[in-house]
């Protein structure tokens, strides 16, 4: 009696029946790895690279979901260090649609995205992340296949790095400091 006592107090019969409740952890799905086959994007659409064709439904945010976008945003150069994946840029539907603005938003320069396609699409029931340079901006993502379903913009446009940022800032320092000391040597005392 005295050990389950114990067991209680410090939280292990918890932990016991919480593992056993909840069966295996969240694992990626299974990765058809088929996001570059011809016919998926008009023929004037080029992209960087891709990942997986994870089979079904990844932007669903279920635990495997999540598991299988950071494993693809990861591959992609993408971190997901404190990324939320409960606020991005979703379209739940895009009904066999191409991608356009609105309501997406204009896409510039390294743009990451992900997208699911129905059974019907050249993948299947699938699910693949993509990476491709929107230049100066872009209104469109033009499928040649049809069965595109969900879609969620992870990245878009040219953020500065912290390095920049900093370098930026001690410029303006610096010219600051210059324009200062311009004045004082300026003044002539009589």
């Amino acid at each position: 009696m005295r050990l389950l006592r114990f067991l209680q107090l410090t939280g292990f019969a918890a932990v016991v029946a919480a593992g056993t409740s909840t069966g295996a952890a969240a694992a990626v799905l299974p990765d058809l790895g088929n996001c570059g086959v011809p016919g998926v994007f008009d023929a004037g659409f080029t992209y960087i690279s891709c990942a997986g064709g994870y089979s079904g439904n990844a932007l669903n945010n279920s635990q495997n979901g999540v598991d299988t976008q950071i494993a693809a945003l990861n591959s992609l150069g993408f971190d997901t260090t404190g990324f939320n994946f409960n606020d991005y840029f979703k379209i739940n539907s895009l009904g066999g649609a191409d991608v356009t603005v609105p309501p997406a938003p204009l896409m510039t320069g390294i743009t990451i995205f992900g997208i699911h396609f129905g059974a019907s699409s050249v993948l299947g029931n699938a699910t693949a992340f993509y990476k491709f340079d929107a230049g100066s901006g872009t209104t469109l993502i033009p499928f040649a296949t049809s069965g595109s379903s969900g879609w969620v913009l992870y990245q878009t446009g040219n953020v500065p790095e912290p390095a920049t940022w900093a370098l930026l800032v001690g410029g303006f320092g610096l010219v600051g400091a210059s324009l200062r000391r311009r004045k004082k040597t300026g003044a002539v005392s009589c």
